[in-house]
C-alpha cells in the first residue's frame, strides 16, 4: 500500500502527556475531503471508539464517546480518518467506519469517480494530450497558454474558445551539384503553423475539441542551385 507525506495537516502523535507534531502520512487508498475541495463533513460516532494515532488499532490516542461529532478528513473503506477533540486538545486520527455514521449517500462514489479521472488526466497532461471534461488548469498544464481566446454565446451559455497554433514539418527540396558535376536532391524541413487546435470550454469543463486546417498553407518549394565553378 502507497504513501505519501502531506504539508497541509499535522498528525499528533501521542508522547506522553504531550502531543507532538509531525508530517502526515497520507495514503493512497484514502479520498482527502480537502483535496478535493469538498465541504467540510461532521459525523457522529455510534457507539463509544477508540481513535488511534495509525492505522495501527494498538496505537489508540483516546476514546470518543458515543455522540461525539467529528470531522471527517479521510475517507477509507475500513477506516476514517477525522479531527477530534480529546483530553489533550485537538487531535487528528483514525476511527472504524462501522462506529461513524454512514457518509451521505453516494459521496464516496462522486470522490472516486473525481480522482480517477483526474488521474487520467494526469497521464494525458504528461503527454501533452487534452480530452474532454479537462478543466482550464488541466488544458494549460498540458498545452501551456494558448494563443487566443475567444468566447461564443449559446442558447445555454456563454461558451469559451481556446487557440492554439498547430505546426507541422513541411518538406523543402532542393537541386544542387555535386563536386563531380552531379545533380542531387536534398531535403530540408521547416516548422511551419499548419492550422488551429480549438478547444471549446462550458462551466470549466472542456466540451469540444476540434482542428481547423489554414486555408492558405503553401506547397513544398523546389529550388535549382547552379554548379560551382572554379575560377583560375
Amino acid at each position: 500500500m502507497r504513501c505519501r507525506v502531506s504539508t497541509f495537516a499535522v498528525l499528533y502523535l501521542l508522547c506522553g502527556a504531550a502531543a507532538l507534531p509531525a508530517a502526515e502520512v497520507r495514503y493512497d487508498d484514502v479520498i482527502y475531503l480537502d483535496e478535493w475541495k469538498q465541504s467540510l463533513l461532521h459525523l457522529k460516532t455510534l457507539y463509544r471508539t477508540p481513535i488511534d494515532s495509525s492505522r495501527d488499532p494498538r496505537s489508540v490516542l483516546a476514546y470518543l464517546a458515543q455522540g461525539e461529532v467529528v470531522e471527517v478528513v479521510g475517507l477509507g473503506e475500513t477506516q476514517h480518518y477525522v479531527a477530534a477533540r480529546i483530553a489533550t486538545g485537538a487531535a487528528r486520527g483514525w476511527v472504524d467506519a462501522q462506529a461513524l455514521e454512514a457518509p451521505p449517500a453516494g459521496l464516496l462514489t462522486k470522490l472516486r469517480a473525481r480522482r480517477e479521472k483526474a488521474q487520467a488526466h494526469r497521464e494525458l497532461i504528461e503527454r501533452h494530450e487534452v480530452t474532454v471534461t479537462m478543466t482550464r488548469a488541466e488544458v494549460q498544464a498540458s498545452l501551456g497558454k494558448p494563443d487566443r481566446i475567444s468566447r461564443v454565446r449559446t442558447r445555454e451559455a456563454t461558451q469559451e474558445q481556446w487557440f492554439y497554433i498547430v505546426y507541422k514539418y513541411r518538406p523543402y527540396y532542393m537541386q544542387s551539384y555535386d563536386s563531380n558535376g552531379q545533380l542531387q536532391q536534398v531535403v530540408s524541413y521547416r516548422r511551419e503553423p499548419a492550422g488551429h487546435k480549438v478547444i471549446t470550454f462550458q462551466n470549466d469543463e472542456v466540451v469540444v475539441i476540434a482542428e481547423e486546417q489554414e486555408g492558405n498553407a503553401r506547397p513544398p518549394s523546389a529550388m535549382a542551385v547552379p554548379p560551382t565553378r572554379a575560377v583560375n
